[in-house]
């Protein structure tokens, strides 16, 4: 038998291949059954790209079909997926918004939904459409309550907490999209979208400040905020001003000093405006600037504005104003430092305890449970019944209440050293409680406020109000950006209130180390001589190490450290760190 030459075997398997494959496509091309098992077989074999195209072509079958949009939710959000996967953002992202819009997608589970709104999002930045990105995740910072406050734990399995991972998975991909000086070129439409877009994006930027991972992200929503703000509101608008004390110790953490120095000239320049030359609500901004030229070694214009606020606080508080106090608050422990190196003893406790419903303070918890209560720490010398730390505290937030229209309560006041204990007990591994016997709420002088029902946060109009004018009421802030005060990774407490007393907290707006409040109180009364001497420039009251060497002995022996006039503190805690509060 006379066999056929090989080329005509490959010529008769090439046109039975052809023959096949035309009507293989055929099929899946035109019936949406085959299309998408095609789909599921390329998605599950790990190609995305090709099982998109198949995707892509079951939809639009099925639409011919005759099935409703409300009816393909779900697949197309399987579609959008393998768009993801592939790296198509443009297309996943129109998908996911589809398959969002539906009956399908507003039955899900809160947790599922916010699954794929994530991917919505994290598309929607990469294609720069960094309003609707900055939307979903402002949504989710506001569900996770106070897990955006504190440090995370690895087993906290809580819906708070799974929100909280959402939003800090989105600070690379901000990084990456937004430049630190901002892109406001990102941002179109009318005037009250790109403002609800600057909200949104102040809220997402004061979140990721709060860590050294976060600075960048930060960086970037904020200036573009503040560049949107700037271009509708103006920069003296209030909303503008307030992104100033966001934004610029950011740009001071990542060594962008002029970019700083800018900001809080022109937050100045505004409040000058706003409040008046003589205002002392004006020193916040100034020593503020006087920080950034320190900082940039221009000594002697940070010292003509420390002697500028010296004049503007001699002029609207008086000359001897320091000296009033000074026992009495020893005595009492009003200004007394308590951190890792100055410890409570474990039998401390204050004798003046109060109800803070008693002086119309609002309260986010039950009246009569012992954080509702707080120190009454009244002035001797003055109306014990009207000047004291409850009713001044009620001044205040009623103040802030007024200024910026939030729902402001105390979160926490007293807690003595055995709830203290217990709530560390309970929280060891979450970073959210203080070890007992370092707490300032042990005295009694400390508040944790409350907006809008979850801990401040450092984006609120209250933060703002706080930062202007807590002093004139007496408090401090106790655990500023970049603190290592407490065990712990961030220890910053935008929340976190201690009382001092009025000429004390004045003292330490006026003369004191910028941000470094226990080393201050260690040192109390050297800055308060360097205040009466009228004494300026180089800080010399933080020096030498005496304090540091007192508060080891003292953490060593159990014993509180007392005050010595004329001593200082270099620096007062440099234990491990590792919880909060």
């Amino acid at each position: 038998m006379k066999l056929r030459p090989p080329p005509m075997f490959a010529w008769a398997f090439l046109a039975l291949a052809a023959a096949y494959g035309a009507g293989f496509y055929a099929v899946v091309w035109t019936d949406p059954d085959a299309a998408e098992s095609r789909f599921e077989a390329l998605r599950k074999g790990g190609y995305p790209g090709a099982a998109e195209g198949y995707g892509r072509r079951v939809i639009e079958l099925r639409r011919k079909a005759g099935l409703s949009e409300e009816a393909l939710a779900p697949f197309k959000a399987r579609v959008a997926d393998a768009a993801f996967a592939s790296r198509r953002f443009e297309n996943s992202a129109a998908l996911y918004e589809e398959a969002l819009t539906s009956d399908w997608a507003g039955a899900l589970g809160d947790l599922d939904r916010a699954l794929i709104e994530d991917k919505l999002a994290r598309s929607r930045i990469i294609e720069r459409d960094i309003a609707r990105a900055a939307s979903i995740y402002s949504e989710f910072l506001e569900m996770s309550g106070d897990a955006a406050s504190r440090g995370e734990a690895e087993d906290d399995q809580s819906p708070e907490s799974f929100y909280a991972g959402l939003v800090s998975g989105s600070g690379q991909l901000f990084t990456e999209a937004l430049k630190p000086t901002g892109n406001p070129e990102f941002f179109s439409g009318a005037r009250e979208a790109k403002l609800a877009a600057a909200d949104d994006m102040t809220k997402l930027g004061a979140y990721f400040a709060m860590s050294e991972e976060g600075l960048y992200a930060a960086a970037g929503l904020l200036s573009s905020a503040l560049s949107i703000r700037n271009e509708i509101l103006g920069a003296d608008h209030p909303d503008s001003v307030q992104i100033a004390l966001m934004l610029g110790p950011v740009y001071q953490r990542m060594g962008r000093l002029d970019d700083a120095e800018k900001l809080y000239l022109d937050a100045f320049h505004a409040q000058e405006k706003a409040k008046g030359a003589n205002s002392p609500e004006l020193s916040l901004y100034i020593k503020l600037l006087a920080g950034i030229y320190e900082a940039q070694g221009r000594q002697t214009e940070a010292q003509a504005l420390n002697e500028h606020m010296r004049a503007l606080f001699r002029d609207a508080f008086g000359a001897q104003r320091y000296a009033a106090n000074r026992i009495r608050d020893r005595r009492l422990d009003v200004d007394r430092p308590v951190s890792q190196q100055f410890p409570l003893r474990a039998d401390y406790a204050p004798t003046d305890l109060v109800r803070a419903a008693a002086y119309s303070i609002p309260l986010s918890k039950n009246a009569d449970v012992e954080e509702m209560r707080i120190r009454l720490a009244a002035e001797a010398d003055e109306n014990p019944e009207e000047e004291n730390l409850p009713a001044r505290l009620a001044q205040l937030m009623s103040l802030c209440r007024g200024e910026s229209g939030e729902r402001i309560s105390l979160r926490s006041g007293y807690r003595s050293f055995a709830t203290q204990k217990d709530l560390y007990a309970r929280n060891l591994d979450r970073g959210t409680v203080t070890p007992p016997g370092i707490s300032e709420h042990q005295l009694g002088l400390a508040a944790d406020i409350d907006v809008e029902s979850r801990l401040m946060r450092h984006s609120d109009k209250t933060y703002q109000c706080f930062e202007e004018n807590a002093f004139r009421f007496g408090f401090i802030l106790s655990y500023p950006p970049g603190n290592d005060y407490l065990p712990g990774k961030d220890t910053y407490e935008p929340w976190h209130w201690r009382y001092v007393g009025i000429r004390t907290a004045q003292l330490y707006r006026e003369v004191g180390p910028n941000n470094r409040p226990q080393e201050f109180l260690a040192a109390l009364p050297c800055y308060e001589e360097r205040a009466l001497s009228s004494t300026a420039g180089e800080d010399v009251c933080l020096e030498e190490p005496k304090i540091v060497a007192a508060a080891a002995e003292a953490a060593r022996s159990g014993k509180i450290v007392e005050h010595e006039a004329g001593a200082s503190a270099h620096k007062l805690n440099n234990a491990p760190r590792g919880g909060q509060r």
